[in-house]
């Protein structure tokens, strides 16, 4: 690499350290940013003239009473520069989170969807979510710098477009981009849901720390977010991560998940509950509790259900041989109720086992990552201008 191309890259890496210490703290003296940044402060100075130019940062000083000496400088991440969204769109409902550019959460928008629904109808109930979540905000629509869309199935992430779905109706052949650009002016980036959970937990979950991630998401049917050496691995096509393989396997179940299994293998549990005035909503939901509350029958059917997901998540760690297994969706409410069952039959099927947990973030993984994708896009579309 050229010394003409070293500087621009190495001014850009600094920035990034810069603004992921930013992230983080409220108001910072400079000196202990360099420190968190582990940068010397001259160059920490130049990046911040960098950072106020293209209005990433508000300064001031420090007016602490009895203070001696030259008041010191501090500096904040303007995180109300511009606003980023995640959409979450499920066979059942949608979910829209508004964020700003610290990734604050400012609103969340919950409308459910039909699974019956078309593409135009799905579509239009995705906009509706949108519009409220952004009312409930107080947030523009001229604020929203990107937005980021997950979606069952196999996506081209760089069209945007859904190469196939099985769940959804008319979804095939649908460029998300396109369609819900003409909800922003800005970027609309699209992606698997399972990817974009992988990335959620990786930045506010329970896979910080780790490189090497597959998070499952295990609600209806199962579905594979991979990270590989800190990486997101999707495959060429954008379908890697996609469970149907596994009923190609003797002995293993096929990409069922927890609530389909729930209510196939124990529909008649689930009736006789019902029939005795459980309500919950979902079958997976109302054999968990009854399952808690000591009934038998319900206890031997999950029983079942989670020795099939210990098998598909079993191949998995065979196949990929992963430091974490994160088990997520909306089944990750259960907890060790869930987990401890898979990780106990772990090492009869691997020399290797994994760490298994389940998602802190429930169903709220998704559009976690649906808004770090956004704001990762903001932030290298905003540092494009450091060298302009």
């Amino acid at each position: 690499m050229t010394s003409s191309a070293t500087a621009p890259l190495l001014r850009r890496l600094n920035a990034e350290s810069v603004l992921d210490v930013l992230r983080e703290v409220d108001l910072i003296r400079l000196s202990e940013l360099a420190d968190a940044a582990g940068l010397s402060r001259p160059t920490v100075d130049a990046v911040i003239e960098d950072l106020r130019r293209v209005g990433l940062i508000t300064e001031t000083e420090d007016d602490t009473p009895g203070r001696r000496g030259r008041p010191a400088r501090l500096v904040r991440l303007k995180a109300d520069r511009g606003h980023v969204v995640g959409i979450d769109i499920g066979v059942h409902k949608c979910m829209v989170s508004v964020a700003d550019l610290r990734g604050t959460v400012l609103s969340t928008e919950v409308r459910p969807l039909g699974q019956e629904l078309g593409r135009r109808a799905r579509l239009d109930g995705v906009r509706k979510a949108v519009r409220a979540a952004l009312k409930l905000a107080g947030v523009e629509r001229p604020a929203v710098l990107a937005a980021c869309t997950a979606t069952p199935g196999v996506v081209d992430p760089r069209t945007g477009v859904v190469l196939a779905c099985d769940v959804l109706p008319e979804w095939t052949g649908l460029n998300l981009r396109t369609e819900l650009g003409r909800s922003f002016g800005a970027p609309v980036l699209a992606d698997n849901d399972a990817n974009l959970a992988v990335v959620g937990e990786r930045w506010r979950g329970v896979a910080a720390a780790s490189q090497d991630v597959i998070y499952v998401l295990a609600g209806e049917r199962l579905g594979a977010g991979i990270v590989s050496g800190g990486q997101v691995f999707r495959g060429h096509d954008g379908g890697a991560g996609e469970m149907a393989f596994l009923s190609l396997l003797e002995h293993t179940p096929g990409a069922e998940g927890i609530g389909a299994l729930a209510g196939n293998i124990g529909k008649e549990v689930v009736a006789r509950l019902r029939e005795h005035g459980h309500d919950l909503t979902g079958d997976a939901a109302l054999l968990l509790a009854a399952a808690r509350d000591g009934d038998v029958e319900a206890q031997q059917v999950l029983e079942e259900i989670l020795a099939r997901m210990a098998r598909a998540v079993g191949t998995l760690a065979l196949l990929l041989n992963p430091e974490l297994i994160v088990i997520g969706g909306g089944v990750a409410a259960a907890g060790e109720q869930i987990a401890e069952p898979i990780r106990r039959r772990l090492p009869q099927m691997t020399s290797l086992p994994p760490q298994l947990k389940v998602s802190l973030l429930g169903d709220r993984a998704v559009t976690a990552g649906a808004l770090r994708t956004a704001l990762d896009t903001v932030e290298s579309s905003l540092l494009d201008n450091l060298n302009a």
